[in-house]
Order: structure tokens, then sequence, then C-alpha cells
């Protein structure tokens, strides 16, 4: 599973009592942060995918990056403050680092910044980084070449598992009663105690139209619950809106929402797709699946007033950025997905038509083009700003 790890370091010549106050300070907004330690030699041996160093004190480059090379990570995150040369040293980590082919994103937190806010920024980046580094994923479906281009860019697995054998497990599962005390219905309880029951894996995608049209149930309801309950599963199989996802997950705690791009210019877009994140829906309610007629697609009221979009591209090897107002959202019209979306966008809409690498893009609370930012780069990944 995608894990980080978070150390503190700090040079003995700025004082104890500056030391000690600081690292209250930075572990008060990260509390899960190690140290301080003097030097890489007294940090702890961990497994991690990506590091968040936060450089107390000046003198603290080196300890970074030895520490980074005894990780082995090839992500790291800095995260500094005005003072004492602590922001300094965050860039000395990244030129002893980068020479050696390890990328750097250094943060920091200058004077007024709310450094809570700077320490959940970074903390989201390395957390995203880390889910798409190496990452084990679950392909409910068959192997496509979208799989070898996932795994040949992430360094991940990808775990296939056919329909048929899916739908035995699926058949074995008890109905899941918390599903339907949450939707009142029976339709795809199994399903996502099915979901359940595959654990182990940094993210799962289910090839869900072909289910549909053989089995007569949409997985719909059941990727709405398990993406609520910190489970990241993508619809269509489709790995690229996974990849998006784990970002999503990584930055705010939210697996995001998969949407169709359904037309867009100027000072308009509209999206849908016929399921969400119960947690990121205000209210919702049940219709037949758009394409199908079958039970059952989700026509949800998105909870948020600001969205980042972002989509990857077929390699992997770029991803578009763009934010997003919502104007209103709901079951809005009838020849489109059950979820939808009118938005304003921060930019001129008709670039989503012109530049956008995919169809699907990937809606993540809030405006995060500066994380989004540093996980493309950290990641070795082209960023498109519409």
């Amino acid at each position: 599973m995608g894990v980080y790890v978070a150390v503190a370091f700090y040079s003995p010549v700025h004082g104890e009592e500056y030391v000690e106050r600081r690292f209250r300070d930075a572990a008060r907004h990260l509390p899960e942060v190690l140290g301080p330690f003097k030097s890489a030699d007294e940090a702890p041996e961990v497994r991690a995918k990506a590091l968040l160093a936060v450089t107390l004190t000046g003198g603290t480059g080196v300890a970074v990056a030895e520490y980074a090379r005894r990780l082995g990570v090839r992500s790291v995150v800095t995260l500094g403050f005005p003072e004492h040369n602590s922001a300094a040293s965050s860039l000395s980590a990244r030129s002893y680092l980068e020479a050696e082919g390890v990328r750097v994103w250094p943060v920091h937190c200058a004077p007024g910044e709310d450094c809570g806010e700077v320490a959940a920024r970074a903390r989201g980046i390395a957390r995203a980084v880390a889910l798409l580094t190496e990452p084990r994923v679950l392909l409910i479906g068959r192997r496509t070449a979208q799989a070898d281009r996932f795994s040949a860019k992430f360094g991940g697995v990808v775990d296939v598992m056919d329909l048929d054998k899916f739908a035995e497990v699926v058949e074995g599962s008890e109905p899941d009663p918390e599903f339907i005390s949450v939707f009142g219905v029976e339709e795809a309880a199994k399903i996502y105690a099915a979901f359940k029951s595959l654990g182990g894996y940094d993210g799962k995608a289910i090839a869900c139209f072909p289910y549909i049209l053989k089995y007569g149930v949409t997985p719909c309801l059941a990727l709405a619950l398990a993406n609520a309950k910190g489970d990241v599963v993508a619809c269509e199989g489709d790995l690229q809106a996974l990849a998006g996802m784990l970002v999503s997950k990584g930055l705010t705690g939210y697996s995001g929402w998969i949407a169709n791009a359904v037309y867009a210019k100027g000072a308009e877009a509209f999206f849908a797709h016929c399921t969400a994140a119960l947690n990121m829906a205000k209210s919702w309610r049940l219709m037949p699946h758009f394409e199908t007629g079958r039970p059952y697609g989700l026509a949800a009221s998105l909870a948020e007033g600001r969205y980042t979009a972002v989509s990857f591209g077929p390699a992997f090897d770029k991803l578009a950025v763009g934010v997003f107002d919502a104007v209103e959202s709901g079951n809005l019209v009838d020849w489109a997905c059950r979820t939808q979306l009118r938005a304003k966008p921060l930019f001129d809409g008709r670039r989503l038509f012109e530049a956008a690498p995919a169809n699907h893009h990937v809606f993540i609370p809030g405006d995060r083009r500066e994380e989004v930012r540093a996980v493309a780069y950290l990641l070795g990944v082209g960023l498109l700003e519409y």
C-alpha cells in the first residue's frame, strides 16, 4: 500500500530551545512526524515510497539527502520555515538529490501564512506520490494495453480478475447490511461486499459495462459507498481515471468524482456520470442507469463549490488540470448520466475539448493546482494546465 514517512532534522548549532519549540510546532501540524534527528544515522529504518522531510533548521540538507538515499525513495517533499535557514536547507537538499535523479519539491511556510495549511499541502503531496509509486491495483475485467502502460509508468502491479471470477466472489458473498441500510435496496449489496473482501490494493477498477450486460445489475451504488468508505474504485476499467482518483485520495482524503466531459464552451462546461462517492454528495437519489436502464444509477448533488479536475493521458506521461466553480449539480437533464455538474471553468472552457488528454476527468474538492503541479513533477509527468 502507498505509504510515506515524515521525518524532522535539525542542526545543534541552532540551539536546543529553538529546535524543541520548532519541532513542537511542526508536530502540531504533522502528528506523524518522527524526530527530531541530527543526522540520517539517527533516523529509523522504515519502508516508504516517499519522504516528507521537515528541515527544522539550517545545516540539514546533507542529512535529508543521506536519509533519502538510505530509504531508496525517488520522491522527496521538504517542509521548511523562514527562521534559522530552515527553508534554505530544503533547497540544499534538492540540489544534492536532484543531481542523483531523485525529484524534490520544496514546500515552505512564509511569514503570515497558516503553517497548518502549508503542512497539510506537503502531507497531501507526499501521500499522493506514495500512492502512485509502485502501486498494486486490481483490474476486474480483461487485461488491457492500458494496464501495461500503467505498470510501466508507475512501476506497479496490475492484478487481473476476469468478470466471471468476480461474479463468483459476488455470488459467494452475503448481502452487506450497511449497504442495504444506506440505499434501501438489495441490488448490488453483494457487489459491495465483494469489493470489501478484495483487500490489499491501492485501488481497483471494474469493467462495468460488460458486467451490467451479463449480470443485469450495475456496480454504481457499490462504487459510491466503497469510495465513501476509504476504498478507491474506478468504473469502466479505466486506470487513467484510477490514477487521478489516487491523486485525489492522497491530496484530500476523497477519492474524487469520475465524470464524462459532456460539453464545454467559453464560460460553461457540463460533466456527468452515473455514480459518485457518497461522501462527496450533499444529497442523492436512485435512478435507472442511463445507458442500460438497469438498477441503479446514482443522481447526486455535489457538496463543494470549487473543484480541480484532472485527467491523465493514455501513456500516463501527461496530466491535465483545470479549476471549475460549481453552478448547479444533481440530475439536471434526461440525456446524460445521472450525476451531473454544470460548472464555470476558471479558463476559456473551449480549451477543454481542444486539449483534454482523455474523456474522464476526476474532480477533486477545492483548488488543488499547486499540489497537482507538485505531484506531476515528482512523478515525472508532464503538466497541461487548461
